[in-house]
């Protein structure tokens, strides 16, 4: 009885040491002394961190407690910290903790939680792989780590029922380097089924086509065919999108005058998630999207149309005009949404009309070719300023709206990518192709795209 009653006194202290320690970190005088005392409490303080950090109105920075928890306590926190995540049922609770769970950076706990009952920790201890075994961006591999064990784990993630889950293996997949290659293509020839598809597209993504085997490409392109046959027009909003504007149906023609090549067919939703991932990842210029004929025009996708851009203003200008002398007409815009600015060029008979940028950090002045448009002069009026071209009309009210008009006067004086539909008719199917960019600088990388 006295050991007990001993035991008993000591505890109360002890636990207020540790909440006054916790207390402490909030204070970044008594920081560092806070921490000392918390990493010598080892696991008896990683509950009352946990707690803390679960406590809507505490004071301490989640950061503070992270630190601690991985930094000075270390592994021996892991268990516990596993617990909460798999019993924290709200969704700003479970982001606290799996962003402690994901900083430990201990990738054998990792593997071992990636069959956990619950889908929160699978997904968190496959983040936590890619936290610490990541080689994309250059970095360089984890020396501690077998590469081709934690590939083996994640593999049958693939297929998890959970599809948040299913999704994060595969990403993970993706920045573990080339051994997922051989790995994929063995599930893709050998299996399981239920592990193919997403198997193709980790290959894709790591390798791009080249990673692929020619059964595999063929029928990636047998399934565009067929989903071609009736394709329906979708926006192709990229978020920064650019693109040139032929009324015409001559796709081959468009084709010929632009001096594009390796012309493949491609699904209104394959040229859109093409655009994306050129138009995000830096301006890709050696890769465009041209669609069929979509009530009359044929428009043509990506970076290497922008009529404003610094680097390709003047060719743009130079293959629009040609456009223009084989078809009357042609155009080229620019418009990045949230700011990201306006620009467009309009060319009839081998004559430019007009050219101007605005971007919110340049009124694109030195791209201005022409008197302004009716239609600008329009918006002008309908935004309540003074018409830009005429005496007392203000630069910058101008600049501000000039900034978002393009997809307005697309619309008005053709068609705007941004805003098709099924309500638009579309005749023949649509083609990605290398522009004469990548002839001289290389060809696209390419990946995982949605057809």
């Amino acid at each position: 009885m006295p050991c007990t009653t001993m035991g008993s006194r000591n505890s109360a202290p002890e636990k207020e040491t540790v909440v006054d320690a916790i207390e402490a970190l909030a204070d970044p005088g008594l920081r560092e002394a806070a921490r000392d005392t918390l990493a010598a409490r080892g696991s008896a303080a990683v509950g009352p961190l946990l707690d803390e950090l679960l406590d809507a109105n505490s004071p301490v920075p989640h950061g503070q407690i992270e630190f601690v928890l991985t930094e000075r306590i270390g592994p021996v926190a892991f268990d516990e910290v596993l617990k909460t995540l798999a019993a924290t049922e709200d969704e700003e609770s479970r982001r606290r903790i799996s962003r402690v769970f994901t900083s430990f950076r201990t990738v054998d706990r990792y593997v071992e939680a990636l069959s956990h009952p619950s889908a929160e920790v699978r997904n968190s201890a496959a983040y936590g792989i890619q936290s610490a075994c990541s080689v994309a961006f250059g970095r360089e591999p984890n020396p501690d780590v077998d590469y081709a064990l934690v590939i083996d784990a994640l593999t049958p993630l693939l297929a998890d029922p959970d599809p948040e889950v299913a999704q994060r293996a595969e990403w993970v997949l993706t920045v573990l380097g080339p051994g997922v290659v051989e790995r994929m293509r063995d599930v893709r020839v050998h299996g399981p089924a239920n592990l193919r598809s997403r198997a193709l597209s980790v290959l894709a993504s790591v390798g791009g086509e080249e990673a692929l085997s020619p059964a595999d490409r063929a029928a990636v392109e047998r399934l565009i065919r067929i989903k071609a046959l009736d394709d329906q027009a979708l926006p192709l909003d990229t978020c920064f999108t650019s693109w040139i504007a032929v009324p015409t149906g001559d796709q081959q023609g468009i084709v010929e005058v632009l001096d594009l090549f390796e012309a493949r067919p491609a699904t209104f939703g394959l040229g859109l998630s093409v655009g994306m991932h050129d138009s995000h990842d830096g301006a890709e210029y050696g890769r465009v999207y041209v669609t069929p004929e979509v009530d009359g025009w044929t428009l043509v996708v990506g970076p290497w149309c922008n009529p404003v851009d610094p680097e390709r203003a003047e060719d743009v200008l130079r293959v629009v005009t040609e456009l223009s002398r084989r078809y009357d007409r042609a155009q080229a815009y620019y418009f990045g949404e949230q700011g990201g600015g306006s620009g467009w060029l309009v060319v009839e008979d081998g004559t430019v009309v007009r050219r101007f940028g605005s971007y919110w950090s340049d009124d694109g002045a030195r791209f201005t070719v022409g008197d302004p448009l009716p239609e600008e002069r329009a918006a002008c009026v309908e935004e309540g300023i003074t018409p830009v071209g005429d005496a007392g009309a203000d630069d910058e009210e101008w600049a501000d709206l000039a900034a978002y008009l393009a997809p307005q006067l697309a619309d008005q004086l053709g068609l705007s990518p941004l805003d098709l539909g099924p309500h638009n008719t579309a005749r023949g199917i649509g083609a990605v192709a290398l522009t004469p960019y990548a002839r001289e600088h290389g060809r696209p990388h390419t990946g995982a795209y949605a057809i």
